[in-house]
């Protein structure tokens, strides 16, 4: 973004409307929320940050439903230039569709916007369609139930693959990206127990609940600044959601065990490693800036080092060239959590409906098969392959891992796939598919493979 913001100078303060349909706008042009949003909500009042947010989430995650509406508004569709007021409109739209505000108030609050824009000239056509939207929303919105894009605002593309895939839970799956994501953490297993910590949040007056399937999970009931929860700054507690929170328990780590956490940022995975055993663990990723948060985990939970054989490092590299990086010694374990669709947190960032294409599948499942290549020569005889995504589409995980077992065996190599027999998700012939739950776990895929003792280490 330049310095200058729409005619408006950086230092400028902004209305928490006019940031939003900012942000969105942003991308409409193909930049993520995580990229677009922080410098916009900067110079938002930090009263209305939470306002922004929910504003700029939520058009997103209504994208599809608000947008079909807009078109219906609007007599002559904006010029590619006036884009920006496209998105103004949608914010306007969300605010009475989905969060139902006062019609008098959200519709002159965000005609205002445009002249904050410096585009004084469409207060007319904004304030002509938000104002329609009030008298006829009953058939304008009638006809989106008929229409699956349009009913569950996802693109087409993945409700396509989506009712292929999983025609008993697409619906499900589909419903739940649109709700507001539950506040999960895992506690520090080395610090104490969920229980004991469960009675200090008890104690604060903070309701929360353990989580059913991974072990050091807690729910809380309403989202807050988690800095101010007991003992995070001491290290007690970390934000993850259940889901992800598997990955530890299911890898399994056992005293001294040699371990790589392949595209390891933010780090939430290595440190789980890490508080549950005395292990090694190099945590890699090719993206430099994001290592920096591994580095603040691993220093705020106090698990760089100990006395009792605990290790942990970070490389910066990319798996899919271990020469550049790698030392040398084959691992024990890696925790490949590839990158993916990332269709099973879309609630989380629901700038995914917007931002991925079909295409991108294809690619992406590419980009999973080089680096299962990559972490399978990286690995000992005996050792074990944790693959993992937060995708639900079956072309990056059971297919993907159905595929790289049948090469494998077809080059005479001794691979096996561990089942994993447990109470969450749903299983596949090759690992493990969960489905964003209400007020539980994210989407995520599992496989677990092992490495057969007489294969060769190269």
């Amino acid at each position: 973004m330049s310095a200058s913001l729409y005619g408006r100078a950086s230092s400028q303060p902004l209305t928490a409307r006019y940031a939003a349909s900012q942000a969105l706008h942003q991308v409409m042009l193909g930049q993520s929320l995580n990229q677009a949003l922080p410098p916009l909500e900067a110079r938002v009042a930090e009263d209305d940050r939470g306002f922004l947010r929910d504003m700029a989430l939520g058009s997103c995650r209504y994208y599809q439903r608000l947008n079909a509406i807009a078109k219906m508004l609007l007599k002559t569709a904006f010029a590619d230039e006036d884009q920006d007021l496209h998105a103004l409109l949608i914010v306007g739209l969300y605010q009475l569709e989905i969060q139902k505000k006062a019609p008098h108030a959200a519709v002159h609050a965000t005609v205002d916007v445009c002249d904050e824009m410096g585009k004084g000239y469409a207060k007319s056509v904004v304030n002509a369609c938000l104002r329609r939207y009030g008298r006829e929303y009953e058939s304008l919105t009638a006809p989106l139930a008929d229409n699956p894009v349009t009913a569950t605002s996802h693109p087409k593309w993945l409700m396509k693959m989506m009712q292929k895939a999983w025609p008993e839970q697409w619906l499900s799956i589909f419903t739940q990206n649109n709700q507001r994501p539950p506040l999960c953490l895992r506690v520090n297993q080395r610090h104490g127990s969920r229980d004991e910590y469960l009675q200090r949040l008890q104690q604060a007056g903070i309701d929360a609940r353990a989580a059913d399937f991974a072990p050091f999970a807690i729910y809380l009931s309403d989202s807050c600044d988690v800095t101010q929860l007991p003992g995070f700054d001491d290290g007690d507690i970390s934000v993850q959601d259940e889901a992800a929170q598997l990955a530890s328990v299911i890898l399994a780590a056992q005293p001294g065990d040699k371990i790589l956490d392949a595209c390891a940022a933010p780090g939430g995975k290595t440190c789980a490693i890490l508080e549950s055993a005395d292990c090694d663990v190099t945590a890699l990723d090719i993206d430099a800036t994001r290592l920096e948060r591994v580095e603040e985990n691993l220093e705020r939970l106090g698990l760089f080092s100990s006395s009792s054989g605990l290790s942990a490092s970070v490389a910066c590299g990319d798996m899919a060239e271990p020469d550049d990086w790698w030392q040398g010694e084959l691992f024990d374990a890696i925790l490949l959590d590839a990158p993916c669709s990332a269709t099973g947190v879309i609630r989380r960032h629901p700038d995914i409906k917007l931002l991925r294409r079909r295409g991108d599948i294809q690619q992406l499942a590419d980009v999973q098969a080089r680096l299962l290549e990559r972490a399978w020569e990286l690995l000992k005889p005996g050792g074990r392959l944790l693959y993992a995504t937060c995708s639900v589409l079956p072309q990056e995980n059971n297919d993907q891992i159905e595929n790289f077992i049948r090469q494998k065996l077809e080059q005479g190599q001794n691979i096996q796939l561990q089942t994993l027999d447990n109470s969450w998700g749903v299983a596949c012939n090759a690992g493990r598919q969960l489905f964003p739950q209400e007020n539980g776990h994210d989407g995520f895929f599992y496989a677990l493979l092992i490495k057969g003792k007489e294969c060769n280490a190269d």
